[in-house]
This record gives C-alpha cells, structure tokens and sequence, in this order.
C-alpha cells in the first residue's frame, strides 16, 4: 500500500494519512480486514467478494458462523466505506468491495510504482513460540493496535531509523503514548531492536542528547540497509 495511508507530505510538510483515524477510534478489526482487503485484492478490477463468514474466520473473530462476527464484519466494511477506502456494490446476492487510494481520497485504486510498504504474509502465517499448552497464535491475533500502528509505521523505514514519539502527533496524527506503548510491546515481544544514539544537543547542558534508534526484527525485518533519515525530518 501507498505510505499515503500512513502519512501524507508536501515538501517538508507532513500530514496524517488515513492510519491515524483508525487508532483514534480504536478501530483494530477495520484495520485488520482492510490490510486484507489489500493482500486478497491484488489485480484488476481490485475487488473482492467472500461471505461475512469468511472474513470473520480469517480475522480469527470467535464463532465466525455466528450472527454477531458476521455483523462486526459488515459493520467494519461500512467503516472503510466511510473513510473513501473503499466502495460497496451488490453482485446477485454478494456484496462485493472494490479497493480505492490509500490515502482516503476517494480515487480509484491504481497498483503503487513507487513509495509504498509491504505488509508482509508472516503477519497472518506466523506467531509467537507456542505455549507449552493452546493453540499456536499469528501475529495478527496477538498484536496489539498501538504495536500493528508503530510496526506499519517502521515498514516504512529502513533499518536503525530514528521515530521521537513526541512528535508522533506532527508526524502522523499518532498520540506519543500509543507509540511508545506500540515499540514497548513490539520490543518485549522480540520484534523490535532498540539502540541508543548519541546526538549532538547545543542547547542541553552537556551538548548532547541521546535518542532511540529502531530495528525491525524477523520476520518483519531487517532490511538489510542503514536509515540515514534524522530525527527533524523523519
């Protein structure tokens, strides 16, 4: 997906994309169904067509066959609807979704060239290390919605890239809380490497600060390349 849903820029100008609306209303299975509206849609004409059922048994909502899944699934779907995500149309009696721009414009869906983030699988085919007792879990089941928020965000970036979460409301409309709940989660679940850096800091009394620097661990990262972006204009 284009990182227009993420965040929006003109120049040096940033601006929030679509993403920050999910997180201020906490709307964790929206933001789920709609990253697989992405992967299931993948060519022309961009659409996509399952019963309720099934949407609700890939997002791993209890009781999928159940009237109350299938109805946080609907009601999901007129949530992307209503953020120019995407459209809802009828075909004989399924209802069928057809993917619009990332950035909430309303424009039609066109495959990115360039500028765009991959959602790796292993978020729906991998989870942590089994429990000695339970069903194995997937990613996308234990995630939280502020560590799904700050691991997008860092899909972004590439490697040891520099995210001050105080500016998270500049940068994406993101409160700093819900970052740093977001890399705090990620990290204690071996998903994140944290480094500190030390920066040149001319106003503090030492003349100098340090800051976090993050890493992506597997099998969302690394990338295999250094950030050379700073904290000012990330």
């Amino acid at each position: 997906m284009r990182r227009t849903f993420i965040q929006q820029k003109t120049g040096r100008v940033a601006t929030p994309g679509p993403l920050a609306g999910f997180v201020s209303t906490r709307d964790r299975t929206a933001l789920l169904l709609y990253f697989l509206a992405l992967t299931k849609a993948s060519q022309e004409p961009w659409d996509v067509s399952l019963y309720s059922a099934v949407w609700a048994r890939a997002l791993g909502l209890s009781d999928p066959r159940g009237s109350s899944a299938r109805g946080r699934v609907s009601k999901a779907w007129g949530r992307l609807v209503d953020r120019q995500l995407v459209t809802r149309a009828r075909r004989s009696r399924m209802a069928v979704f057809t993917l619009l721009c990332e950035d909430g414009s309303g424009d039609p869906y066109t495959r990115p060239r360039a500028a765009f983030v991959k959602v790796p699988h292993e978020l729906w085919t991998k989870g942590p290390e089994p429990q000695a007792t339970g069903t194995p879990a997937r990613w996308f089941e234990v995630l939280t919605l502020p560590e799904l928020t700050f691991l997008v965000i860092g899909l972004t970036n590439l490697d040891f890239f520099p995210l001050p979460v105080e500016r998270g409301p500049d940068y994406y409309g993101i409160s700093a809380d819900t970052l740093l709940r977001g890399s705090r989660g990620l990290r204690h679940r071996g998903l994140l490497t944290v480094r500190k850096q030390r920066i040149t800091a001319p106003l503090t009394r030492e003349g100098i600060s340090w800051e976090n620097r993050y890493t992506l661990n597997p099998p969302f990262g690394p990338r295999g390349r250094i950030s050379t972006a700073t904290a000012a204009y990330q």
